[in-house]
This record gives structure tokens, C-alpha cells and sequence, in this order.
């Protein structure tokens, strides 16, 4: 059976990594190998799209907790910001969804659960964690209606059916429901949930799940069959490259910082063809891992 280290807390990224390429996960939390290459090219065009995600991200949270709209580093004004963020922040106040609920507001909510405790995997501790941009929730506890929103700074908006299978949309509700009973709102049922994407590039277009208990169980069922493949895992073997074909070393291996290492490149990929964020596998590389429980507000059961 795979030892992780007892603070290891699993996360939709570092799921979505196993389940793109099982090798990826073994290098990066296995291994807990450093970076051997960069991960996009120009590396200072991929450095600002990075940067230019985080301010605005950093501008929405200031803006749904009321603070007036300033960059940290500069003082400037939300109005005098410099393309695209003035672009992306116009579009956020102008098409900022209308009907999210507004009683309860959590921004940039860290939320785990327990993850595979007593559930055939050797007894072992590991939690599931999400890190949520915005949750909304109204007080009305017969007719409540709990919101999860995602802003997306990508340069189109992405599929909806791309999206629903994405690890984020089915861990972000899964989570939600299972830790809402120590939230202010919670606890709550799965047909209360609703997550939506909100794309800076298609303002007027965001991406809606509906959420419910049919959903929820195969979630649950998913997820555990994930750790399970992963825990199941001995040796860098139980851990197989991507397959290797044309689609993805463009989806996958281009944007993969060990691509060198598994003889599937040198060059990264061009940052002008990056559509998805989800192309790129970026960790905390001075942890190699997702999250430890010291960074997680975790939840009691």
C-alpha cells in the first residue's frame, strides 16, 4: 500500500493530476521531485498570465467583502488598472451573476473532510480539501439555496461538457455538502448546491451545474475509486505515463515540467496556444503538495 505522508490532504488538483497521468502524481507527490523544467514558453508571458490571475482574483475578494478596490503592490484604484485587469473588473462589476444568493458570503473558503478513514484503506488519515473563490448561501432554511462560484480568467470560455468532467466540479460540491454542517448555513442537501463558472471572457456566458443526491453518491463512488487506485500503488511501475499519442502531449505532456524526464519533449508548450489553466501542472513546489492540514481550516465530524 502507497505511504503518504500523514499531512498529506488530497485536493481536485492533485486528483485531476493522478487521473490525467498516473506518473505525473507518483514524481510530484511520491517523489516530491523538484522541478526539471519550466512549464510554458515565453516563461515571462506564462509568469504574467499567472500574476495577472492572482491580482484579479485578489480584486474580487476585496470587492465581495466590501474593501475598497486597490492593488496591494501599487495602491492604484480599481479604475485606473492596466488591461486586461481593467477589462476583466468592468465585466465582473458589470455581469457579476445577478441572482446569487447574499445572507451568508464566504470568500476564498478553505474547507477539507476526512478522506478514506475507515473505508478499507488501512485505516489511513487523509483528507479531501477544497479552496473555494466564492460560496453564497441565503437564510432561508426551507427554500435555501447555496451558491459555489469559480472565476475563470482562461482566454475563452471552456465546454460545459469539458468542464463536467473536470475533478474540480465534482469535488467542490462533494466537499461543500459534507463539511456544511459546521458552516454558518449548513448543514445543507445537495439539491441546495448550484456551481458556477464565471469566465472573464464570456461574461454573459457562465457555465451552471445543478447539483443533487444522485450526483453526490456518484461523486462519492468516483472519488473513492480514485484513492483507492492511488493508495493501491506500490512503486513507480503501479504509476503509468499518459498514453502516448499526438492529443496528449498537446493537452498533457507540453505543459507537464517533467516531459523531459518521461521522453516526451524538451521545449514547453507556447503559452498563445494555452487555453486551459488545467493544461498547465503547477504544485507548491516548496512543499510538493497540495495542502497540509497547518494551511487547512479543517472541519470537525
Amino acid at each position: 500500500m502507497l505511504q503518504l505522508p500523514k499531512t498529506f490532504s488530497f485536493s481536485q488538483s492533485s486528483l485531476q493530476s493522478f487521473d490525467s497521468c498516473a506518473r505525473r502524481f507518483w514524481l510530484a507527490y511520491v517523489q516530491q521531485l523538484p522541478w526539471p523544467a519550466v512549464e510554458a514558453a515565453p516563461v515571462q508571458d506564462y509568469e504574467e498570465l499567472m500574476r495577472l490571475g492572482s491580482i484579479f482574483h485578489q480584486l474580487i475578494e476585496r470587492a465581495e467583502i466590501g474593501i475598497d478596490q486597490q492593488l496591494a503592490d501599487t495602491g492604484a484604484s480599481a479604475t485606473q488598472l492596466p488591461p486586461p485587469l481593467s477589462e476583466w473588473f468592468d465585466a465582473y462589476q458589470q455581469y457579476r451573476p445577478a441572482d446569487l444568493p447574499s445572507d451568508f458570503i464566504e470568500v476564498e473558503k478553505m474547507l477539507s473532510i476526512p478522506f478514506g478513514i475507515n473505508d478499507g484503506f488501512d485505516g489511513a488519515e487523509y483528507r479531501l480539501a477544497a479552496k473555494y473563490d466564492l460560496i453564497t448561501a441565503s437564510s432561508d432554511e426551507n427554500n435555501r439555496t447555496v451558491m459555489i462560484v469559480d472565476w475563470k480568467t482562461t482566454r475563452k470560455r471552456t465546454d460545459p461538457a469539458t468542464l463536467s468532467q473536470r475533478l474540480q466540479t465534482m469535488v467542490y460540491p462533494y466537499v461543500l455538502v459534507e463539511a456544511s454542517a459546521k458552516l454558518p448555513f449548513g448543514p445543507i442537501e445537495p439539491e441546495q448546491v448550484e456551481m458556477l463558472y464565471w469566465f472573464t471572457a464570456a461574461p454573459v456566458q457562465p457555465v451552471r451545474f445543478r447539483y443533487d443526491s444522485a450526483q453526490h453518491d456518484k461523486n462519492r463512488a468516483k472519488l473513492e475509486q480514485l484513492l483507492a487506485q492511488i493508495l493501491g500503488g506500490e512503486e513507480e511501475a503501479d504509476f503509468p505515463k499518459v498514453v502516448d499519442t499526438e492529443i496528449n502531449r498537446r493537452r498533457f505532456c507540453n505543459y507537464c515540467v517533467y516531459r523531459s524526464r518521461c521522453d516526451r519533449g524538451q521545449y514547453a508548450g507556447d503559452v498563445d496556444t494555452l487555453d486551459e489553466p488545467e493544461e498547465l501542472f503547477v504544485v507548491d513546489s516548496n512543499t510538493a503538495l497540495e495542502f497540509t492540514l497547518d494551511d487547512i481550516e479543517e472541519i470537525a465530524f
